[in-house]
């Protein structure tokens, strides 16, 4: 401005040049923005309309019932007939007295040749058009010496709706037969004088709470992906594909300014999108044109605004998080394409975390409240029932603002204006560059599919020898063939492609003091992980390390589950896949995608943590050593002390976890000269 001595600061000309953009689009501005936010009420009365529809439709639609009764006692098939004539429009057809012995063979053999068999004499007895049969058997251990057996086609509809009233009439005969019984022994239900009220003390302001804050987390996370990827794309990957950021890059202003007007641009939009979205659901929500998920009751009250106050200040890091990682990720795109194939992954990751706050038994402690989104999404819905503690929310609120800050950072020298520049390539050139490192994935993945599918029928079939044969026959050679073309690409031999070299002995003294303190602390992470997110029991005896191998030997135990994934493991992921990770990315991006595959392959989300950090660690060893050897004889120490950890005492010592900080120290030494 003329005559004046302060001239307008750099992010503040992109910022306005990004939010003016943005506006002059105004198909695209109402498409990412307003239309959303307009289709609550719609998407509200469709849910509603479309659940009346079918509960009419099923109501409405006729089924047909074949049945023989005759097994069952007169008093009781007479009046069962009756209750399921009242579950009209029925029609029943009674079926002459029958044996139904081959079927009752079929049932009890179970084998898929018996299913098919069984199928077969069904169909025969109703007919294909027939949507249920039903039967009685005499069964000395079922009440009253009677079995009612339903056939139906969990495939059709009519048949599901047939079973369902046929367990209605059921289910009213059996509590008339009950009280019979009790009048005949009792003189009436000796549970009669046991009277039940239930209260519930929550306040409408604790239920409504509640519910928002397990909901909202997930929507305002999509929602700020959704308005925050339209103005990113934009700003990054759009000017990229144009030709524009060069333009702007060659300026003499500094990248920082760029970056943070960038920045606040995508920070605003996706703010002003989770406003309106917001909005239009509780405006929906409170004009009773539907019920959110869960609230059939309505919200009540709903929370006051001094926990909303709490709540909205806990989401305000997270836009910070999210439109950050919206800038990082568009800002490495090369198009606009590019960036919106990026936006799904970066959506699918983001939800995972704050998925937690639809788990009430899972509560918000000091280490979750330091996870990404996870600690916020739990300090949110915590905030809304007003038992949110100052520490914990704190910590989520810090931690989720020192993530914004490292993105940013990153995102500061991907701007780098030479970079840009000199860094444009054809498609052909482009498809030149990073061989070993695609090539060196795409065996990762193999390898990962090849355990999940071959590896999981040998298993199947014989525990010991499908992991002998998993880890030896299977591994093995997927690490020899991957490594064989980086070591030809490098001109190297495969030996020193793999690492195979003498560590040095402080190294190696490292790994081992390392071992039985990860060890250690792995016990501690899975004990604190079954009280935030339990493993359901059904799954807790399949995921066991050791689950039925308990009559082996120790020596037996100790090369299964210590000396061969030591050997195996090592050789295909620190060895083959780092190999060729390492040659054309940074270390600590080889590191993450090798943690990534190593937690993978294991096969196991509830174990995923601790797998891919030990990966991780492995192979900043093998890194920092140059040889493969310490991760080797760590990965053989950590699992000969998680199998013996029970027959040596001094594994649970308390002092043994402090043990990590030595092997580390170990690793700070400088590794050998290469020979």
């Amino acid at each position: 401005m003329k005559g004046s001595s302060r001239e307008t600061p750099v992010w503040r000309i992109v910022l306005g040049t990004e939010l003016l953009g943005l506006v002059r689009d105004r198909r695209a501005l109402f498409t990412a923005l307003v239309l959303p936010a307009l289709l609550y009420p719609l998407l509200f009365l469709g849910q509603g309309w479309l659940h009346d529809i079918g509960e009419e439709s099923l109501d409405a639609k006729e089924v047909r019932i074949a049945y023989d009764l005759s097994s069952a006692p007169a008093e009781e098939s007479a009046r069962l007939i009756e209750l399921l004539g009242q579950e009209v429009p029925i029609e029943l057809e009674s079926l002459p007295p029958a044996s139904f012995t081959a079927i009752e063979e079929a049932v009890h053999e179970g084998s898929p040749e018996s299913w098919a068999r069984e199928r077969d004499l069904v169909v025969e007895r109703i007919g294909p058009e027939g949507n249920l049969l039903l039967y009685a058997v005499p069964d000395p251990d079922a009440p009253r010496g009677t079995l009612y057996r339903i056939f139906f086609d969990g495939a059709d509809e009519t048949s599901r709706e047939a079973r369902e009233r046929t367990r209605s009439a059921l289910a009213t005969l059996r509590e008339e037969v009950e009280g019979r019984r009790y009048d005949e022994l009792f003189g009436g239900d000796p549970g009669a004088a046991l009277a039940t009220e239930s209260r519930d003390l929550a306040s409408q302001e604790d239920l409504g709470g509640a519910l928002i804050g397990r909901l909202l987390p997930m929507i305002a996370v999509l929602v700020l992906l959704s308005g925050g990827s339209y103005a990113a794309l934009a700003a990054f990957a759009g000017e990229r594909e144009a030709g524009t950021l060069e333009t702007l890059l060659v300026q003499p202003v500094p990248t920082a300014s760029l970056v943070w007007g960038k920045f606040l641009a995508v920070l605003i939009t996706g703010l002003l999108t989770l406003f309106l979205n917001t909005s239009s659901l509780f405006v929906t929500a409170a004009m009773g044109l539907g019920n959110l998920p869960g609230a059939e009751g309505g919200l009540g009250d709903g929370p006051g605004a001094l926990r909303m106050l709490i709540a909205c200040a806990q989401l305000l890091p997270v836009c910070l998080l999210l439109s950050s990682a919206l800038c990082l990720v568009c800002g490495k795109a090369r198009s606009f394409r590019e960036g919106q194939h990026y936006v799904l992954p970066l959506s699918l990751i983001a939800l995972l975390p704050t998925a937690l706050a639809l788990q009430p038994e899972v509560e918000l402690d000091a280490l979750l409240a330091c996870i990404p989104l996870a600690g916020p999404a739990l300090a949110f819905r915590e905030a809304l029932v007003g038992q949110l503690g100052l520490v914990n929310g704190a910590l989520a609120m810090g931690s989720t603002l020192v993530y914004s800050v490292l993105l940013l950072r990153q995102l500061g020298g991907l701007l780098d204006g030479e970079k840009v520049l000199t860094g444009r390539a054809t498609a052909e050139e482009l498809s030149l560059r990073h061989v070993s490192s695609r090539q060196a994935l795409s065996w990762g993945w193999a390898g990962v599919l090849a355990v999940y599918i071959f590896g999981g029928l040998a298993q199947s079939a014989s525990p010991i020898w499908g992991l002998v044969a998993t880890l030896w026959v299977l591994l093995l050679p997927l690490a020899y063939f991957a490594v064989r073309a980086t070591a030809q690409r490098a001109g190297e031999s495969i030996p020193r492609a793999l690492g195979l070299r003498m560590p040095a002995a402080y190294h190696a003294a490292g790994a081992l003091l390392c071992a039985p303190a990860l060890a250690a602390l792995a016990r501690m992470w899975i004990e604190w992980q079954e009280r935030v997110l339990p493993m359901p029991s059904s799954m807790t005896e399949s995921s066991d390390l050791f689950a039925g191998f308990d009559a082996l030997s120790p020596p037996v135990l100790f090369f299964l589950f210590a000396i061969s994934p030591g050997i195996c493991e090592e050789l295909f992921f620190r060895g083959a896949v780092l190999s060729g990770l390492r040659r054309e990315m940074p270390a600590w991006k080889s590191i993450l995608w090798q943690a990534l595959l190593f937690g993978a392959v294991h096969a196991s989300i509830y174990r995923f943590a601790p797998t891919a950090a030990l990966g991780a660690l492995l192979a900043a060893l093998t890194l920092r050593s140059r040889s493969i050897f310490p991760a080797m004889i760590l990965h053989i120490a950590y699992n000969g002390s998680l199998v013996n950890g029970d027959a040596l005492p001094w594994l649970q010592a308390s002092w043994i976890p402090w043990l990590l900080a030595p092997g580390l120290l170990l690793f700070a030494l400088p590794p050998r000269r290469r020979g």
